[in-house]
């Protein structure tokens, strides 16, 4: 019984390994830098956009800004124009000795030199003249002061 004396032998034969794997560290080894190179540029363009940003919007305030800035000015003009039609209809009423009296004023205040002044309010335009040691004269458009 027993078959008696068998035994298995197991014989490892060993090969030099020829591989040689340094063309793969040759060949792939750039790709560190490559991916160094590429995470630098992508801070860079991270921070560039950034700053674009920033400048799109400062423009955009600065933009803003100016849009109520013009608003202000159109208003003031419109304001200026309805004075403007105002001082007309003041004049309007006028005697033609008032009207008179009112155009050698301006006149008066236009010439350099002649001690006349002039003046613009919000209630009318106003002209002041004044004779060295005399007396003085005012005219006011919105109430007629002679």
């Amino acid at each position: 019984m027993g078959g008696g004396g068998h035994s298995t032998e197991y014989v490892t034969q060993t090969t030099p390994n020829d591989y040689d794997d340094a063309w793969i560290r040759d060949r792939f080894g750039s790709i560190d830098t490559q991916g160094l190179d590429f995470s630098n540029w992508k801070a860079g363009r991270e921070a560039t956009l950034g700053s674009e940003k920033e400048l799109r919007e400062r423009n955009r305030d600065m933009l803003a800004g100016l849009s109520t800035d013009f608003a202000r000015s159109q208003e003031q003009i419109k304001n200026l124009q309805s004075g403007a039609q105002a001082l007309t209809s003041d004049f309007a009423g006028l005697t033609g000795a008032q009207l008179q009296t009112a155009k050698d004023l301006f006149n008066l205040s236009n010439t350099p030199g002649s001690g006349t002044t002039r003046a613009r309010t919000n209630q009318g335009l106003t002209y002041s003249t004044r004779a060295t040691g005399g007396p003085r004269t005012d005219l006011q458009t919105s109430s007629l002061n002679i």
